[in-house]
């Protein structure tokens, strides 16, 4: 006996078009009972939010750009719009810069004119096993980050996060 017979029906019985439309809806079925009745999807994922705060660092610029943070306020990453955080609170230090003497060497020294700023957010982050993000946006130490807020944009980078419970819940 032959696998396909002269019309394309398996074993003579049942034709491909028809088991291909079984399996379709054998599926879905299989689809909607798992949504329906398996593991509650939505508890999972909030279970993996929790709250986060992180600092980050925006050097050298000017004392009036650091006071346009400390209004405060919702941050959002430049490049998508998506928010970022709540600014809780502004640090600002005079800048060190590194200029050339009239020797030739470089010299640390501080200027009035530029500052750093520590800019402290705190934000709801999906906790994953290998990644953190905020709204989509990858969180990291270490990590350039441009954003924005009502009254400033800058350039920045993540120095610290605080995690409740170290991350691994």
């Amino acid at each position: 006996m032959r696998l396909l017979d002269e019309r394309g029906r398996i074993f003579g019985r049942i034709s491909i078009v028809d088991l291909v439309i079984v399996l379709v809806l054998i599926a879905a079925g299989a689809w909607f009972a798992y949504a329906k009745f398996g593991r509650d999807l939505k508890t999972e994922m909030a279970a993996r939010e929790q709250p986060i705060e992180y600092c980050i660092v925006v050097m050298g610029i000017r004392p009036t750009t650091a006071e346009a943070l400390k209004k405060g306020g919702k941050a959002f990453e430049f490049k998508t719009g998506a928010e970022i955080g709540t600014i809780r609170e502004v640090e600002v230090e005079p800048a060190d810069i590194w200029t050339v003497s009239d020797k030739g060497t470089w010299i640390r020294t501080q200027t009035d004119d530029r500052v750093d700023a520590f800019v402290h957010l705190e934000a709801t982050a999906r906790v994953g096993e290998n990644v953190i993000t905020v709204n989509g946006v990858e969180i990291r130490v270490g990590t350039s980050i441009g954003f924005t807020t009502k009254w400033a944009q800058v350039n920045g980078n993540i120095m610290t996060m605080d995690l409740p419970g170290g991350g691994d819940q």
